[in-house]
């Protein structure tokens, strides 16, 4: 009776691996020159469901859950020293942590001393999610034959839920200076999606600046 009864058991084990199994599968996709590794569901191809990771040059720079193909819960961000960069969860759409960059800085109008500030962020971190922003710049024809060093700046000015609605990147030196605007159609849904800043309380529009050097050699 005993034998029968773990046969039973055993069973009904069998059964429920083999369903989960056939139930999902995994995959992987190349998706602007990272490879994401996802799992969906058999009967509804292409649709994104459980766990997932985005590698880069066999390195993880994000992991986290799809629900329905939507991120869902805490997304985890990782920089190119392999440390964690940022923690966000899309399901109630809050940083829960953010390692900051030594080169960006923040400007929001009517800050005062004594303000209580939470300063914007791009979802997803700089190293993964900002270097498609960055990325958009070449380097201008004019400028490939003058040598020297130029400040450059890339400068995305938000409204106050945190979508980017200008872009501009600028180029500054002694004896050369120019300013473009990026086309905002030209970039992706979540290449606009950041976290806003919150001035006392409240969301505020505001302005982020990622500085950079161009060398010509």
């Amino acid at each position: 009776m005993k034998t029968l009864h773990l046969l039973f058991l055993l069973l009904i084990c069998f059964s429920a691996n083999a369903q989960k199994s056939d139930s999902t599968r995994t995959y992987y996709k190349i998706i602007r020159g990272t490879i994401e590794h996802a799992t969906e569901l058999k009967s509804k191809r292409y649709v994104r469901n459980g766990a997932a990771e985005i590698i880069s040059e066999r390195k993880i720079i994000a992991s986290g859950l799809y629900k329905d193909d939507l991120r869902y819960g805490r997304w985890s961000f990782f920089n190119a020293k392999d440390s964690l960069e940022q923690v966000y969860n899309y399901t109630t759409k809050k940083v829960e942590f953010n390692l900051r960059d030594k080169h960006l800085s923040y400007y929001i109008d009517s800050l005062k001393t004594g303000d209580k500030v939470i300063y914007p962020i791009k979802i997803g971190g700089v190293n993964y999610a900002m270097y498609y922003l960055l990325n958009v710049f070449k380097v201008p024809y004019e400028l490939r034959r003058s040598l020297g060093n130029y400040d450059l700046f890339y400068i995305f000015n938000l409204d106050e839920t945190g979508k980017l609605i200008k872009f501009e990147t600028k180029i500054a030196s002694l004896n050369y200076n120019k300013i473009d605007v990026v086309d905002l159609a030209k970039l992706r849904a979540e290449d606009l999606e950041f976290a806003p800043a919150v001035l006392n309380g409240r969301k505020v529009a505001s302005i982020i600046v990622y500085e950079s050097k161009i060398i010509v050699e």
